[in-house]
């Protein structure tokens, strides 16, 4: 009698009792797995910091043109090419002095 009553149950339950324990396992899944809501939002975050970048990247690249543009005028311009000269290389004249501030930022 006790045994005919458990498997009466067993039919009854054990069939959402599974269909539940799968539909558990999915929903954990696609929240947590490495493909889920949550990695999701990860990238979507790495992809706005990205695309910040891309954006400050551009507008140097645009200053950089305009630099290189002055260098490369049919009459080159001395005082641009000096002022790069001066900037990259470190040149200086004899009767220069360097006073070197700290950078504040």
């Amino acid at each position: 009698m006790l045994a005919r009553r458990l498997a009466q149950i067993a039919r009854m339950y054990l069939p959402v009792a599974v269909f539940t324990a799968a539909a558990l396992y999915f929903i954990f899944h696609l929240v947590t797995g490495e493909r889920g809501l949550l990695a999701y939002i990860a990238i979507q975050r790495e992809l706005d910091d990205a695309s910040l970048i891309l954006a400050e990247l551009e507008v140097e690249k645009i200053e950089l043109e305009r630099d290189l543009a002055l260098l490369y005028d049919t009459p080159i311009n001395v005082d641009m090419l000096e002022e790069r000269a001066r900037m990259e290389l470190g040149f200086v004249r004899e009767n220069e002095m360097i006073i070197l501030h700290p950078k504040e930022d």
